[in-house]
């Protein structure tokens, strides 16, 4: 009976685990990419400075002028008050495409000149959509569900020989047994986080697996609001906007008096209110407890903070999901779990190739998954690493340069995809997999040379953190998949 169940559990791990893991390894890798957003952020505007005065709350007001330019065109700015993760004052608004950020001097509020960037917010806006709205993020939450299901399965497989599976890690085997126990050290070592993830990740988007309303009904309302009349648009009442707004550092220290002394975060600009909100790094309570102004005489209009067990729940598992509140070392821990997670999807799914590869090896069905398998596993890093290096190469002066950085990311990755199937399809997967990771290594390795010929100021004597990790996770990659050319 329970070599049955394992035998059973065996199909469902293996199918399940290789059509969702593909998708998952993308999830996670962005994830992996996402946790450090701000951050990277920083890498991709090498023209600020990576240290700046203190942040004076007057400068505020000098932001003043292009929050209103905003509005007036229909966008909904918002500030985002210095931080230990991030010095600068930035002001922030969403384009449609992107979240487009402008740093400001925290002391005189003055612009700092430079480039336009999608920033990291790139990779989380990947991370759960799959930069494809809501459909895109209704299968990442579908994916989920495949995912605890996987690790159900995976945990029934390998209770048995759990411990002695774990204790043995043979780089040096042959292919099989190598990557076999990159797959299970990978995944029982951080099955803790993987499952903290999935789960988290599936109940923060419960309202996407279960609308209130039917999903026929979800689908022709998307088709509805994406598709407005001319009638609907022309009796849209037009909002008043504020020609000027009151002082904002006096409405910065009445929200501390309500929420906490350096517990503000964001400053959020809307016709009717000015909303001071709660920083997320506050806690593992992400609560956005805000408190609303009046835009014409700032007076406090109300406190809002959410109560319910329910809604303590979603904000406990948002807050770990997220990891904003965590210190440098809890992030890099939540990186490396998510980088082990990808490891572990990557691996599992060559382990379903090259098991199948003798028997099936000649059918079209497994060229087609082994050539979805390179441009998942190796496009999505080619993708990210190109995205990184259009940044530096792009002129800067170039109109819609977020937009085109992210058309660079696509175009490379549809591009590494493409390239898979094709040699996939004539029988020679293996060129295709060596040819693509030598490219992937290459990327990684001339990454740092990039970044110091491109970044204004560097110096060899001090290499400010946000950019030596960079690179140097960058380096580690381009390692990485020499080592994986080799043993394929």
């Amino acid at each position: 009976m329970q070599d049955t169940l394992r035998t059973r559990m065996g199909w469902l791990h293996a199918w399940v685990g290789f059509a969702a893991g593909l998708l998952l390894f993308c999830v996670f890798a962005s994830g992996c990419l996402a946790v450090f957003d701000t951050e990277l952020t920083r890498w991709l505007q090498p023209e600020a400075p990576p240290q700046t005065e203190a942040f004076s709350p007057q400068s505020l007001d000098h932001v003043l002028p292009a929050v209103h330019d905003l509005l007036v065109q229909g966008e909904k700015p918002f500030i985002t008050l210095p931080s230990a993760r991030d010095p600068y004052l930035r002001l922030e608004h969403h384009d449609g495409h992107e979240f487009l950020t402008v740093p400001y001097n925290p002391q005189t509020g003055e612009r700092l000149n430079v480039r336009a960037t999608a920033g990291g917010t790139f990779f989380y806006d990947l991370h759960y959509t799959m930069r494809s709205g809501v459909y895109g993020e209704t299968v990442v939450a579908f994916a989920g569900l495949a995912l605890l299901l996987t690790i159900g399965s995976g945990i029934i497989i390998h209770l048995k020989g759990l411990i002695s599976d774990l204790m043995l890690l043979r780089p040096f085997a042959a292919r099989l047994r190598a990557w076999l126990d990159v797959h299970v050290v990978a995944a029982v070592v951080f099955l803790p986080f993987i499952l903290l993830m999935a789960y988290s990740g599936t109940f923060i988007r419960a309202r996407t697996l279960f609308p209130p309303v039917s999903y026929l009904a979800s689908v022709e309302n998307a088709f509805r609001a994406s598709a407005p009349s001319t009638h609907q648009k022309s009796e849209k009442p037009a909002v008043s906007i504020p020609s000027t707004f009151p002082p904002l550092a006096p409405l910065v220290a009445e929200a501390e008096r309500t929420i906490g002394a350096g517990q503000t975060g964001y400053i959020l600009f809307q016709p009717q209110n000015i909303l001071i909100s709660r920083t997320d790094a506050s806690g593992p309570l992400l609560t956005r407890e805000h408190v609303d102004f009046s835009p014409v005489d700032g007076h406090v209009l109300r406190h809002v903070l959410l109560p319910g067990a329910i809604t303590h729940t979603e904000q406990v598992l948002k807050g770990l999901h997220y990891a904003r509140w965590t210190g440098v070392g809890m992030r890099w821990l939540y990186f490396i779990s998510g980088a082990m997670g990808a490891v572990m999807f990557a691996s599992g799914s060559i382990i379903f190739l090259m098991k199948r590869r003798r028997q099936s090896g000649e059918r079209l069905m497994f060229r087609i998954a082994e050539g979805l398998a390179i441009g998942s596993v190796v496009g999505l890093p080619m993708g990210a690493l190109a995205f990184f290096w259009a940044n530096r190469l792009l002129p800067v002066a170039l109109q819609d340069r977020p937009l085109a950085e992210g058309h660079v990311f696509l175009a490379i990755w549809v591009l590494s995809a493409v390239s898979g199937m094709v040699w996939s399809l004539l029988g020679r997967p293996f060129q295709g997999w060596k040819i693509q990771l030598f490219c992937l290594a290459g990327l990684g390795l001339f990454l740092t040379p990039l970044d110091v010929v491109t970044r204004p100021g560097v110096t060899f004597f001090h290499v400010p953190t946000v950019f030596a990790a960079t690179d140097l996770v960058a380096f580690f990659l381009a390692l990485v998949s020499f080592q994986m050319a080799r043993r394929l």
